[in-house]
């Protein structure tokens, strides 16, 4: 690998790292565009640069929310039958969406830029909204299996077609449909995606064949590049919460949130005129 690439995967990882803890953003919306843009710059070939960009960036989400669960699961912020329940109904949906769609060679970079870009827009979008982060919730909390057999089956879908964990989609109906307080929804959707990026690695693991890039990969995961981002993530996530408290964060925010739509934007851009 040369030292440019070596120092951008290093850099992009601290980076990635320490806006997930600033500003609560999923790390899979960093880890995935990054892989995607480099693996096609060292020359993947085009048949497997999207599922292994996917598994590899769900292989950097498991690493860096491990520590955040474990975090939010000794203040007791886990409930860890959500967790668990709507892991369970995960599983089938990344196996089947892994199987059927994205190793398939029609979910190509364009079908990514497309899925990744609408992800991205329903990411920035919340952020512009807010979310009310009260420490309670005016319903109670019911273990609704048919919100979990729900939220497992979108969350694993999507994490499978974007490689990203699914908070942006767990953390709101944790909230509103089961009536967490926000700060123990924040903490079971932590757990959860550790749960879905775990059965995710499995099923690109054992996709075949593996991805010819030159180098040892677990089916579609390329763990080398992995841990060169996902390290560095783990490590200066902690500022990033540390300085999210002490700054007021609202403006943060909207920039990001501004930035992404424009990403957003050009992927789907691209996509549509590669599909027009």
């Amino acid at each position: 690998m040369q030292p440019t690439y070596l120092l951008l995967l290093l850099g992009i990882g601290l980076l990635g790292g320490f806006l997930a803890g600033l500003v609560g953003i999923g790390g899979g919306i960093v880890f995935a565009p990054v892989l995607f843009f480099y693996f096609q710059a060292v020359g993947v070939p085009a048949s497997v640069v999207t599922p292994l960009t996917l598994g590899t960036s769900l292989f950097c989400t498991l690493l860096a929310s491990l520590s955040s669960a474990w975090f939010q699961y000794r203040r007791q912020a886990v409930v860890s039958a959500v967790a668990l329940g709507t892991g369970l109904f995960s599983a089938l949906a990344i196996t089947l969406t892994t199987r059927y769609v994205t190793t398939q060679p029609w979910y190509n970079g364009t079908a990514f830029r497309l899925v990744f870009g609408l992800v991205l827009l329903a990411v920035a979008l919340r952020m512009l909204r807010g979310e009310a982060h009260n420490p309670g919730t005016t319903t109670t909390f019911r273990l609704r299996w048919p919100v979990l057999a729900g939220a497992g089956t979108v969350a694993g879908a999507v994490a499978a077609a974007a490689g990203v964990g699914g908070g942006i989609i767990l953390v709101p109906l944790y909230h509103r449909l089961l009536g967490l307080p926000m700060h123990r929804a924040v903490g079971t959707s932590s757990a959860t995606i550790v749960l879905i990026s775990l059965v995710g690695i499995f099923s690109y693991a054992l996709a075949s064949p593996a991805a010819p890039i030159g180098m040892p990969t677990l089916g579609h995961v390329d763990v080398l590049h992995g841990l060169l981002l996902a390290v560095p993530a783990t490590i200066s996530a902690r500022f990033g919460v540390q300085t999210a408290h002490r700054l007021r964060t609202v403006w943060l925010r909207r920039i990001f949130a501004v930035l992404a739509i424009f990403i957003a934007g050009r992927l789907l851009l691209q996509a549509l005129g590669q599909l027009l």
